[in-house]
């Protein structure tokens, strides 16, 4: 888990990125790296959807747009106000018809993140990456639509119940090619208004 600024240079790696994109795809040395679907506006969050338990989950869906191994992804979130240490659990959720996030974990495309928040920053708009590693069973397909799921586990006292971490966006659906939603996995989810920054990598 590395952390990476959201403004400056993340534009230019996504640049550089579509221009090896347009070279071909792939090298005799293997797969490339590429940039795929993200939302990373260069203005700033003005949603701040909090992760405890009255909100158990938050989600961004978005559509595939290359062939390839999903690799590694970025999110902004950030350590929550609560005086408590606490474990959120991440996972990539196949997306129904309608826009619907399947809510059974078994599902995720991944196995599931475990991240302590006490390692998140602390109210800072900075992407944190997810590599994903070497995984069976994470090949997608252009057009595709998956969920970034970010879930409530626990936390470390009972302290308060203010919220263990918050996920960053932007409010009145900015993003044409996805959605925000809250739920609970296992129980269902709901799309909202709110479009949460996000980055994803292919192999190909």
């Amino acid at each position: 888990m590395r952390l990476a600024g959201r403004f400056g240079w993340v534009g230019a790696a996504f640049g550089i990125a579509a221009f090896v994109a347009g070279c071909g795809g792939g090298s005799a040395e293997g797969p490339l790296l590429l940039a795929d679907a993200q939302f990373n506006p260069p203005t700033a969050a003005t949603a701040f959807r909090p992760v405890n338990e009255a909100n158990r989950a938050v989600a961004q869906i978005f559509t595939v747009g290359l062939d390839g191994r999903l690799e590694e992804f970025w999110l902004v979130i950030t350590d929550g106000n609560s005086n408590d240490a606490g474990t959120v659990r991440i996972t990539v959720q196949p997306v129904l018809a309608g826009d619907v996030i399947d809510d059974d974990p078994n599902n995720s495309l991944i196995d599931p993140i475990l991240v302590n928040t006490a390692t998140l920053p602390v109210a800072i708009e900075q992407f944190t990456e997810f590599n994903i590693g070497d995984e069976p069973g994470r090949d997608v397909l252009t057009g595709e639509k998956y969920a970034l799921v970010v879930e409530f586990v626990s936390r470390a006292t009972n302290n308060d119940a203010a919220p263990i971490a918050l996920v960053l966006g932007q409010t009145g659906n900015p993003f044409a090619t996805g959605a925000g939603a809250t739920g609970q996995l296992g129980v269902g989810f709901t799309n909202n208004t709110e479009d949460y920054f996000f980055r994803t990598f292919i192999l190909n």
